[in-house]
């Protein structure tokens, strides 16, 4: 009998050893084959960055304005036309092409520088520029005396003032020049248009254009006017 009962819980303790065996494997696979159900996912699809740390398209650099070139070139020529000022050895005067000279009446002359600037309306500011590709204010005038009537005159507002005859203000004629500036130098010129405003280049980002006397920036910063006659 003794014998029979310790063959019997051999035979128990063999179940539940295999019982317990095969739990921990089952277990087991279902730890594994449900991990890799959980990370496969993950290590087979990579996930997209978000907006904010995408690097945003590398735009192709702007093309160059031709203009700019031109530009350049304007700025040699005021140069070397001004090099006596600037302490360099001053060049002859350009040579206008008699095509764009007109012979200067003395009645008219006014109406004839004016009605030529009023044609560049709209032309860009260019800073030593001399040319309808740009002009800066002086340049803008040093241009219209050799197009409209074949005359070299100063290039620097200081020297067009001294070339000319002073004006007062309430005399002022279509064509005369005037003068602004503060603490007696002089920083823009323009050409009276009639009715109390003049036209002018006016500065880096706006064109030439026509402007009141009485306008806010120039109200307080006009110092004189000359009659510069052509020759």
């Amino acid at each position: 009998m003794a014998l029979g009962t310790g063959r019997c819980m051999r035979s128990s303790v063999r179940v539940i050893v295999q019982a317990t065996a095969y739990s921990v494997v089952v277990l087991a696979a279902l730890a594994v084959f449900g991990t890799a159900g959980v990370l496969s996912p993950a290590i087979a699809q990579v996930k997209a960055p978000t907006k904010s740390k995408l690097k945003p398209p590398v735009k192709a650099a702007p093309e160059a304005d031709p203009t700019d070139s031109v530009a350049n070139q304007l700025n040699a020529k005021w140069l070397q036309e001004n090099g006596a000022y600037s302490g360099f050895t001053k060049a002859e005067p350009a040579v206008v092409p008699a095509s764009y000279a007109t012979s200067a009446v003395a009645k008219d002359w006014g109406d004839r520088l004016v009605s030529r600037a009023m044609k560049y309306l709209g032309t860009p500011y260019r800073y030593g520029g001399t040319s309808p590709s740009g002009f800066d204010c002086s340049g803008f005038v040093y241009y219209l005396y050799g197009a409209v009537f074949g005359q070299s005159i100063p290039r620097m507002p200081h020297d067009m003032a001294r070339e000319g005859k002073p004006v007062a203000r309430s005399d002022l004629k279509r064509g005369d020049l005037v003068f602004f500036g503060y603490r007696g130098t002089f920083t823009h010129v323009g050409i009276y248009a009639g009715n109390d405003q003049f036209v002018h280049a006016t500065h880096r980002g706006s064109p030439v254009q026509v402007t009141a006397l009485d306008a806010d920036y120039y109200r307080d910063r006009y110092m004189t006017a000359v009659r510069l006659s052509p020759r």
